[in-house]
């Protein structure tokens, strides 16, 4: 696939450096991770358009490195994937979950019409996600000679072979896409400039704690407006699967579940537990850190103002909303 080769001006926007404030549970400057992530490409000129009857969010007037953040979902309004969408004129990356690339690639194939000129690529091994996040992580991007202030949640900046843009939901994380052949020097570069290498366990802690979903969220036992998605979608453009359970969803406003996160100084149990005096709860992934767990979890919307739940092995956990 192809990364353009002229950067576009981006305005300042309202992620700018300045607006990025301090966060306890980040690192002073910043942490870079390689995020796992399924790549995919659609290619040709009807690309926006095949990609509106699809994703959840209206992709049809894009700019050229444009970001758009949306879901795929099945016909019963559930999540399938997300769909970070950056627009390179004649083709679109399609940024989704690592767990669900094939899933996601054959959706994005078997909506084209026969006799459309488009095609879906797969892209896994050819681009890299990193994930800059921290208290202060344009600092090491000035180092690189990239101007901040461009860096925000609606385009994508290019630099060189990458490009970067501010996570829709974090403000406090970069996201970079790399060609993986050059993803290592790129992480040796942020590290000179300020940022500390990461593994993949502590991406997990740093992605609870920032609210940050992955395939443990975003799956068929989910609907988006459970997870707090509400924003990735569009009910006034055309159709896409799934369009009419969420429009019913919106106009009835009542949920069943919603998500939030659990702090705790014990060890917090995964998968579904019954609480008393709250229903079910089901903890998608908790992870354990210095000082005790932390979790996302699935709770009944009518227990979303309590405090703390306490699990039937003796756990409390604080309740906190995303």
């Amino acid at each position: 696939m192809r990364i353009p080769t002229q950067t576009g001006r981006v305005d300042a926007g309202s992620h700018s450096v300045e607006n990025m404030g301090n966060v306890n549970h980040l690192h002073p400057v910043a942490q870079v991770f390689s995020v796992p992530s399924s790549v995919s490409v659609v290619e040709g000129v009807s690309t926006l358009e095949h990609l509106n009857r699809i994703v959840s969010v209206d992709t049809m007037n894009m700019p050229v490195l444009g970001r758009h953040d949306g879901l795929i979902c099945n016909a019963n309004g559930r999540i399938l994937d997300n769909a970070t969408i950056c627009n390179l004129g004649g083709q679109a990356i399609i940024l989704g979950n690592h767990a669900t690339g094939e899933i996601t690639r054959e959706n994005l194939a078997s909506g084209i019409p026969w006799d459309a000129d488009l095609v879906v690529k797969d892209a896994d091994q050819a681009i890299a996600q990193l994930v800059l996040i921290g208290n202060a992580p344009l600092r090491c991007l000035v180092g690189l000679g990239i101007n901040p202030v461009e860096i925000v949640n609606d385009k994508w900046v290019e630099f060189g072979n990458c490009l970067f843009s501010v996570n829709w939901r974090c403000p406090e994380a970069i996201q970079i896409l790399v060609p993986t052949s050059h993803r290592e020097s790129l992480v040796t570069a942020l590290v000179e400039n300020g940022a500390q290498q990461s593994d993949s366990e502590q991406w997990q802690i740093v992605r609870i704690s920032s609210g940050i979903l992955d395939h443990r969220e975003l799956n068929p036992q989910n609907l988006p407006f459970e997870l707090g998605l509400e924003e990735l979608i569009a009910l006034d453009k055309g159709c896409y699967p799934g369009q009419e359970i969420h429009a019913r969803m919106e106009s009835r406003g009542a949920l069943a579940r919603c998500l939030v996160r659990l702090r705790s100084s014990d060890s917090i149990p995964e998968g579904k537990s019954k609480v008393d005096n709250v229903g079910s709860v089901t903890v998608t992934q908790a992870c354990q850190f210095e000082g005790g767990g932390i979790a996302l979890a699935l709770i009944p919307n009518a227990a979303s103002e309590i405090d703390s739940i306490t699990f039937g092995n003796g756990v409390i956990a604080k309740v906190q909303s995303i």
